[in-house]
């Protein structure tokens, strides 16, 4: 294949309102759209977006590295060079967010190009979780309500902006309000120290909680205290890079695993943790780091090709004010249908 042109557009988006967690809030969405052609004129986009208090990476490193691999790839083109996806990966392997929306470009291409479909599998209706910001105990409830109604099944909740007893009497007040149909998940960002998460998981309602989501920070306490705890500990924070991710599949007992592809490095990656996860009996969670419409779907591929019927965190467009393209995934009843024979989407709107 030859990448005839190579070009990226940054991005600014806004939330509806500021979305807070434990550790940072939201007030914009930055990055970059990638567009990539080939020697037919078939078109692939990715997208490049760091996630600050998340990502390694900073935007300008992303924007330094996309005008060097602008240059490096027009001049192979020049020359009729074919594209070397390995080789260009390997100059960027330390920005992870850039690896994934060059492999996103490149994949979506391949597909078009009929020479990467065996990724596509089948149809599959895909659960995701509703998802509440930190907030007031009397809005968070209000959100839960909304989210109820529109038929969601499994609600993640962030926790961690109030004091540890108030935290505790919230989470005991939810369970309490929802009945054996409804799966709760909490994501405390690391918040709690380790003495406070050993309580919490006590304390707390196992059998309406699904999971608790990153209670404290660091991975040998959260190792220590998946092997008790009555309510199955979840990683996500600590999963920094791809040695992280396999070292907890590999060599941890926790069995919930959730994977922001963005921010893991890549596509090709996440398909390979999904595997080796699997095969070990542990549960893969696809993740969004808040992308456009353009970065969810290449989520939404990958949740595709993750076995079970479990909640994947795939609802962050309701948060966004405006998104860049129009949505070809939208949420339903607490459920998104990916259609493989409609990836990757044409991103109708798309202003480029």
């Amino acid at each position: 294949m030859i990448i005839r042109d190579f070009k990226f557009f940054p991005y600014n988006l806004k939330p509806k309102s500021t979305f807070k967690n434990a550790s940072f809030n939201i007030n914009n969405r930055e990055g970059f759209i990638v567009r990539i052609v080939d020697e037919n004129n078939l078109i692939g986009f990715g997208e490049v977006a760091p996630l600050p208090g998340f990502s390694l990476e900073t935007l300008e490193k992303c924007d330094i590295a996309l005008n060097k691999l602008h240059y490096s790839i027009i001049e192979k083109a020049a020359k009729k060079i074919e594209f070397d996806l390995i080789h260009e990966l390997q100059s960027i392997s330390d920005l992870p967010s850039l690896a994934f929306g060059i492999e996103q470009a490149v994949i979506s291409l391949l597909i078009k190009r009929g020479e990467l479909t065996s990724l596509l599998g089948a149809d599959k209706q895909i659960k995701v979780n509703g998802l509440v910001g930190i907030a007031n105990r009397d809005v968070v409830l209000k959100k839960i309500d909304d989210l109820l109604s529109k038929d969601f099944k499994t609600i993640k909740i962030k926790i961690g902006g109030n004091s540890f007893n108030d935290d505790i009497e919230l989470i005991k007040t939810i369970t309490n309000r929802i009945d054996d149909s409804i799966k709760i998940r909490l994501d405390i960002n690391g918040n709690w120290d380790y003495e406070k998460a050993e309580y919490a998981v006590n304390a707390l309602d196992n059998t309406k909680i699904e999971l608790i989501e990153q209670p404290v920070n660091d991975i040998n306490e959260l190792v220590m205290l998946s092997d008790f705890s009555p309510i199955p500990i979840a990683v996500d924070e600590t999963i920094k890079n791809c040695n992280d991710a396999r070292n907890i599949i590999e060599k941890s007992n926790i069995q919930t695993i959730i994977l922001k592809p963005s921010i893991l490095g890549g596509i090709i990656e996440t398909i390979t943790f999904i595997k080796s996860a699997e095969k070990l009996g542990k549960k893969i969670i696809i993740s969004s780091a808040f992308e456009s419409a353009v970065g969810r779907s290449a989520l939404m591929l990958l949740a595709s090709m993750v076995n079970g019927n479990h909640a994947h965190g795939l609802n962050t467009a309701s948060y966004l004010a405006e998104d860049l393209a129009s949505d070809e995934y939208p949420v339903s009843d607490g459920t998104i249908f990916f259609n493989h024979k409609k990836y990757p989407p044409e991103f109708n709107g798309l202003n480029l």
